[in-house]
């Protein structure tokens, strides 16, 4: 659409999960540190004297948003789906945890993330979840039923 502009907010959070069944290695428990960018599109705000002229959204505002609704979750958690054999050790010791209930894949993490700031009011264009420095899965907020997202059985990840 005739002016709009195209915004992004980069991320990182350091996480572990397990994949089972999975053919690789990725069937072990272990960790990344995920680089999120979070890009939005819409109209700059165009109303005189508001604190927000020019602004799709106020990079402050993302950043709040996006640490209280994902990182702050994420962040130096056991991503689970609920059904990997150390998810009870982990959370009998008192390690943070964030149970999904879907395969914790770059790609379901990625649309999980675009569903939840779409339905937190952001203008959300794409979510890119970079698992590695050479590995990312990206999710266009339009690609998302109302109802949110369909979540993958399999995928893998890249060490």
């Amino acid at each position: 659409m005739r002016g709009e502009v195209t915004v992004c907010k980069i991320f990182s959070f350091d996480a572990a999960h397990q994949l089972i069944g999975h053919k690789g290695k990725c069937a072990n428990v272990h960790g990344h540190t995920y680089k999120l960018e979070v890009v939005l599109k819409g109209r700059p705000v165009a109303e005189e004297g508001r604190s927000d002229e020019g602004f799709v959204v106020d990079f402050g505002d993302i950043k709040a948003l996006v640490k209280e609704r994902v990182v702050d979750k994420l962040d130096h958690a056991f991503l689970a789906k609920g059904d990997e054999p150390v998810l009870e050790s982990l959370e009998a010791s008192g390690s943070k945890t964030a149970v999904l209930s879907f395969r914790t894949t770059a790609e379901n993490l990625a649309s999980y993330i675009a569903y939840t700031l779409k339905t937190s009011g952001l203008p959300v264009y794409s979510v890119k979840l970079w698992e590695t420095p050479t590995a990312w899965a990206e999710v266009r907020a339009e690609d998302i039923p109302e109802e949110g997202p369909s979540y993958r059985l399999y995928g893998g990840c890249d060490l």
